[in-house]
């Protein structure tokens, strides 16, 4: 008689729409907590910034080698004499051995590994991330 109540159909179909807007609403969180933890990390933003930079260095070069420790690397462009090494904490650039500029700050260790033609490049930071990455440096005939 009375035609204003709450059903049981009624009911269901909210709660199905609630568990459809939870399961978005952890779906998101979860997400968010993935991209805060991988891409918002300090180190990550550094190591591409490094990675970028280091591109730029590799053309055009007549001669490199490697030191025996691994530590630093030096090459001849037609632009000059750079050297890049791990000083201390950060990994640095010297264009005919005067002064340095940081190129990349906040690192445990850093190695650098020459062979056919590919350095590869291998970093710890502080906090335990390592990261690496290979260039193909071919060496130019004077």
């Amino acid at each position: 008689m009375n035609e204003k109540g709450y059903t049981l159909l009624e009911a269901l179909f909210q709660l199905v729409v609630f568990v459809i807007f939870s399961h978005i609403f952890i779906l998101i969180m979860l997400w968010f907590t993935e991209m805060k933890s991988t891409v918002l990390v300090n180190e990550h933003t550094k190591w591409e910034l490094f990675v970028y930079d280091m591109n730029m260095y590799f053309v055009d070069v007549t001669s490199f080698e490697v030191n025996e420790t691994n530590s630093k690397i030096t090459f001849r462009t037609p632009e000059g004499l750079y050297s890049m090494e791990q000083y201390q904490n950060i990994i640095r650039k010297q264009v005919a051995n005067l002064g340095h500029e940081p190129l990349l700050i906040g690192i445990k260790s850093g190695r650098f590994y020459y062979e056919n033609g590919e350095l590869k490049i291998a970093v710890e930071f502080l906090n335990g991330i390592s990261k690496e990455r290979t260039y193909y440096v071919p060496i130019m005939e004077k």
